[in-house]
């Protein structure tokens, strides 16, 4: 497994300041009871998260859950994935070199785990979770599979 990031290292572009309160209580439980990121609401229709792991991994795969909440009935059902070596141009995951971005089953409930390995591991400094449809409200925990490279 990827070495996990610091909040620091985690962005969602949708409602900067919701944003930033969410990517930093991943998986904590806070005041409020967020236990997941969260995406801004009904006007946020293309919600991301992405982590910077600060130098090239190798990424195999994510690991997703919903929000931890038992009174909440909030995940991410679909998704899809993007990857970058500087932040700014994005190369979609696909399939067997189709130009169509893959779209991955996410979960059914809040805390299953649902592991998705990609058709083929790649290099890259940042990984974009980009969710197509959920479950009442966008939310999700994951964790990115993969290992640091030896140089």
């Amino acid at each position: 497994m990827v070495q996990a990031a610091p909040g620091d290292d985690l962005t969602a572009l949708r409602n900067k300041a919701f944003a930033s309160f969410r990517t930093q209580c991943c998986g904590k439980q806070v005041t409020g009871g967020a236990t997941a990121w969260c995406n801004a609401g009904a006007r946020d229709t293309n919600p991301w998260i992405q982590v910077d792991f600060s130098c090239s991994v190798v990424i195999t795969g994510v690991i997703t859950q919903g929000r931890g909440n038992r009174n909440r009935n909030q995940w991410v059902t679909e998704f899809k994935v993007a990857f970058s070596d500087d932040g700014q141009e994005w190369t979609d995951v696909t399939n067997n070199g189709s130009s169509t971005p893959m779209k991955f089953p996410g979960n059914s409930d809040q805390n299953t785990h649902v592991t998705t390995t990609f058709p083929k591991a790649f290099q890259a400094r940042f990984l974009r979770i980009l969710p197509t449809q959920w479950s009442s409200h966008c939310c999700m925990r994951f964790e990115v599979l993969g290992c640091t490279i030896n140089e």
